[in-house]
């Protein structure tokens, strides 16, 4: 056994051992967010990270599916208070006459809401990047949590790789 700590053993706020091409990555995957404007955009980006990165950095593919999962929960989260926002807008107009205004209440409630809801997804992303690309490791509030344990990084990967590989290797020394 190596004298390191184990990845159970880091806390969420501790500093991240990533190289600087981990840290970008990673970042990238947070702000993915961003291009989620068009539904699922941005959770595509990321998932094509998370699965690019899975064997040469666990940690960097352990940050994309962070990233995945909260992009899912915050767009069904929207997707659900939009069409509460809408049944609420329809049961109000319901009176009118005309089924247009149906239609105008219907856009006016929930565009309004998506782009709050979308506003406030971005930015906890942004978030994410920036505690990510300082050098912090970074977990969502419960998203965190269901990803697991933090993943090791690839630098530190080889270093276990290496302990291994002297560990299996015969000794010089005669008894």
């Amino acid at each position: 056994m190596t004298g390191t700590p184990s990845n159970e053993d880091k806390s969420p706020n501790e500093t991240a051992t990533a190289s600087p091409e981990e840290l970008a990555t990673a970042a990238r995957a947070h702000l993915a967010a961003w291009i989620g404007l068009a539904p699922l955009f941005g959770l595509f980006a990321a998932f094509g990270i998370y699965s690019r990165s899975q064997q040469e950095s666990p940690w960097v593919a352990q940050q994309a599916l962070q990233s995945v999962l909260f992009q899912t929960v915050a767009f069904n989260v929207m997707v659900l208070l939009t069409g509460i926002a809408v049944a609420v807008g329809f049961a109000a107009w319901s009176g009118s006459e005309s089924g247009d205004d149906l239609v105008i209440a219907a856009i006016l409630t929930a565009l309004p809401l998506y782009a709050l809801g979308y506003l406030v997804q971005a930015l906890i992303a942004t978030r994410a990047a920036r505690a990510i690309s300082s050098g912090v490791e970074f977990r969502h509030p419960v998203i965190g949590r269901l990803v697991g344990a933090s993943a090791p990084t690839s630098a530190e990967l080889a270093a276990q790789r290496d302990a291994a590989q002297s560990d299996t290797e015969p000794s010089d020394r005669e008894d």
